[in-house]
């Protein structure tokens, strides 16, 4: 690079001009990540929006040193992962909510008190189940429209809605598409296993009853 000033040759990683002295001032441009709409910085792996990894090309990998930015690298990356990772679970809070709550609590009611009064349980069971997952469906989606990425005129389908409040088994999946979200997080496959568990769950109950209503007759 050349000095601004007196048209000297500088190293890259110089802090002044080493013929007339003139301060360098290095300007990190940002960029727009393609994923959630989030400034980037020109020398940034992750985005610091929804941490998705940037990619360049060779011409952009090459020359691009400031001063200091090797120093503790390593210690910077871990840092920013554990950042990262507690952004991401407090921005998704309402989904991992909705993935696990309802599903474990109505699990629980159900082998808890099952022996007696069955109809009555199982309809309990799934009252507990609908209503936490329209609870936290719906915590979900004021919390996703607050969000910066969110707006700009993109609106949330019928469809969409209405399988957060309802169906979540779906609507998780679908969620981790939307605009800033982690496209590997595991909260649509634990609400799966949990709601897989607990209508196995209720068909066994409901043919032990069936069962033992034909005997008793």
């Amino acid at each position: 690079m050349r000095c601004p000033k007196c048209g000297a040759d500088i190293d890259n990683n110089a802090t002044t001009c080493p013929k007339c002295g003139t301060p360098i001032i290095k300007i990190k441009p940002m960029r727009v990540c393609t994923n959630c709409g989030s400034d980037v910085p020109d020398d940034a792996d992750k985005c610091p929006g929804c941490g998705r990894t940037i990619k360049r090309r060779a011409h952009q990998t090459m020359g691009s040193s400031y001063t200091g930015e090797h120093t503790g690298a390593q210690t910077a990356d871990v840092n920013q992962e554990e950042s990262l990772f507690k952004k991401t679970i407090k921005k998704d809070r309402y989904a991992w909510m909705q993935a696990v709550i309802p599903g474990a609590l109505a699990l629980l009611y159900h082998w808890l008190v099952l022996r007696n009064h069955i109809e009555f349980n199982l309809v309990n069971t799934l009252l507990i189940f609908e209503a936490l997952v329209f609870y936290y469906g719906y915590k979900d989606i004021k919390d996703l429209n607050k969000r910066p990425e969110m707006m700009g005129g993109l609106i949330f389908s019928e469809k969409f809605i209405y399988l957060t409040y309802f169906l979540p088994i779906l609507s998780l999946w679908e969620r981790r598409q939307l605009p800033g979200m982690d496209r590997k997080a595991i909260y649509p496959i634990i609400h799966t296993v949990l709601f897989t568990l607990l209508a196995i769950s209720i068909m066994i109950s409901m043919d032990a009853h069936l069962i033992a209503s034909v005997k008793t007759v």
